[in-house]
């Protein structure tokens, strides 16, 4: 007789096909049998509910806050069942302990964290990728696999240099040993990026800005020698439909891993360059061609970014913005009000950017010294006065911690190409990069909206989960999970469709240290089970720890 049982269920396995009725039955973790009539110690009734597997986040950065968060909220809200961390090149490990503050700092600063939170709710002190998994294990309530991050690698083997000059070869080779010891340890693979607007805590490029496709590929190949995992590379130029260079570095990096997959940039619809997306996914078709698995991802929620200037990158493509924004606040408040680095703003601010918006829909949200401005455009309240100048100025009279919104409306165009990649059989939703950014927007709702937004006959609900589920954990080499079926991990979500939606957005202060955070609601998910034992119940998290450290190739 089984532990567990759901009983009645519409059950949605993951694979594509078409539901059925029947049960789930579960056994130390583990899902024993699917489909009959089933019988266990524990029954839980489904009828009326779809039963689903777990949901693979494949793009998160939760390392630090699983530490205080074990639920890994809000994506566990939104059915997510397990989280791949380190990505973008951004671990806090492996790490010397005299590099572990400014990693943290980095982290901060690169992926909008606060770092007194992170300093408050994060015990690591340095040590081995194992080292890390090993202070997690036993502690958290969804699953989580890590990469190897470029930048701690860097850090490890260079030091200071890492953020100043390109390696020589030496450090490479021993670049080459961290990363062998780092899947020995469990890592997924490598990851990295290069996107010029990453700029680290005391203003410089962040340590893989200044690899050469060398140096990458000499990590990745370390990975040839191990049979589970995949990298992944947010590249330079995927704005501008990747360059020869960055073409070729992603065919060598699949190439010299053995053939394993690369997961790459977001797809979605640019607001000053609609149409780059389709040069994008070309290149990657091209890839599919040759036989190489590089996959990216569909951003499903395009919304309204948060910005404040006492913590965001969202302005780091403007340089004059991101030399700013990089010093301590009292002479970043020194720097905005200085009238030649105002028109140096100005300036730049009318160039063309990926982040578009204007002075007419950037909305002040909450301004301490000005609340009678408090939902009003920038616009209105510049009055027929520069907009630059009255964003800065009342930003400087908040001491930056004024909360603005780019208002950003879903546009019918957007829905179509959202609609046209989920159907792709390259792309998957993805891209929440929960535990990032919290103060500017929370990408942890895109599997709700999936299911809800853009659910059609042309894309079925068991598509839909197939890409939520199954396909991540494929394209990582996870083979235990995304799919109902005997001998996979219990990780299953119970969904009453007919109440299923996104809820509100809101900011919270539920951190350490008071650090705030935008978080998206939701309705519908009636329980999210993980390695069998229930981690959310009606929205709500029970404090369980059933989430198992993913240690690859062990």
């Amino acid at each position: 007789m089984a532990d567990t049982v759901i009983k009645g269920g519409t059950i949605v396995d993951g694979t594509g096909m078409p539901a059925f009725v029947g049960d789930v039955a579960i056994t130390d973790g583990t899902i024993e049998q699917v489909g009959g009539v089933l019988s266990g110690d524990k029954v839980i009734d489904a009828t009326g509910l779809h039963v689903v597997p777990g949901f693979v986040d494949v793009h998160t950065h939760y390392d630090a806050q699983l530490h205080f968060d074990p639920s890994a909220s809000p994506s566990s809200w939104h059915g997510v069942t397990t989280v791949l961390t380190g990505n973008c090149g951004f671990a806090l490990a492996p790490s010397k302990p005299a590099d572990v503050d400014w990693l943290v700092q980095m982290l901060a600063k690169v992926e909008g964290m606060s770092p007194d939170a992170l300093a408050a709710g994060v015990p690591w002190s340095g040590g081995s990728l194992g080292d890390f998994f090993d202070g997690l294990d036993g502690r958290i309530g969804v699953n989580m696999a890590c990469y190897a991050g470029h930048a701690a690698i860097r850090r490890w083997v260079m030091g200071a240099a890492a953020s100043e000059r390109a390696a020589t070869a030496a450090e490479i080779r021993a670049m080459q040993a961290v990363m062998d010891q780092a899947m020995r340890d469990g890592a997924i693979g490598l990851s990295t990026s290069q996107l010029d607007v990453h700029a680290d805590h005391e203003g410089k490029p962040v340590p893989p800005n200044l690899a050469t496709p060398e140096e990458i590929i000499a990590l990745t190949s370390v990975m040839a020698d191990y049979k589970l995992g995949a990298s992944m590379n947010l590249c330079r130029t995927f704005g501008n439909g990747y360059d020869e260079s960055d073409r070729k570095l992603l065919a060598e990096m699949c190439r010299s891993s053995g053939g394993k997959p690369v997961h790459v940039n977001i797809l979605l619809r640019f607001t000053n360059d609609p149409e780059i997306w389709k040069t994008c996914l070309g290149v990657l078709e091209g890839y599919a061609s040759q036989g190489l698995r590089i996959y990216p991802m569909a951003s499903a929620n395009p919304k309204g970014l948060y910005v404040s200037l006492a913590d965001t990158i969202l302005l780091s493509e403007m340089p004059t913005f991101r030399e700013s924004l990089a010093l301590p606040i009292d002479e970043r408040i020194k720097a905005l009000g200085d009238p030649g680095v105002r028109h140096r703003l100005k300036r730049e601010f009318g160039e063309p950017r990926q982040l578009a918006f204007g002075w007419d829909n950037l909305r002040i949200v909450d301004s301490p010294s000005r609340p009678e401005l408090n939902n009003r455009t920038v616009a209105a309240a510049a009055g027929g006065a520069d907009g630059m100048d009255t964003f800065l100025d009342l930003a400087i009279a908040d001491r930056l911690d004024t909360l603005f919104l780019i208002d950003r409306p879903v546009e019918q165009e957007d829905r179509d190409v959202i609609a046209f990649l989920l159907r792709h059989p390259l792309t998957m939703p993805g891209s929440s990069d929960g535990g990032a950014h919290l103060n500017t927007f929370c990408g942890a709702d895109y599997t709700t909206r999936v299911l809800t937004e853009y659910v059609s006959d042309e894309f079925t609900f068991e598509h839909a989960v197939r890409r939520l589920a199954a396909m991540p954990a494929q394209t990582v080499g996870m083979w235990d999970r995304g799919e109902l079926r005997p001998g996979n991990a219990a990780d299953i979500v119970l969904i009453d469709r007919s109440t299923l939606g996104v809820g509100e957005a809101k900011m919270v202060n539920d951190f350490p240290t008071g650090a705030m955070r935008v978080i998206w609601e939701q309705t519908g998910y009636v329980s999210t089970i993980v390695n069998g034992q229930t981690l959310i119940d009606n929205g709500s998290y029970t404090g369980a720890l059933p989430g198992s450290v993913i240690r690859y190739n062990r």
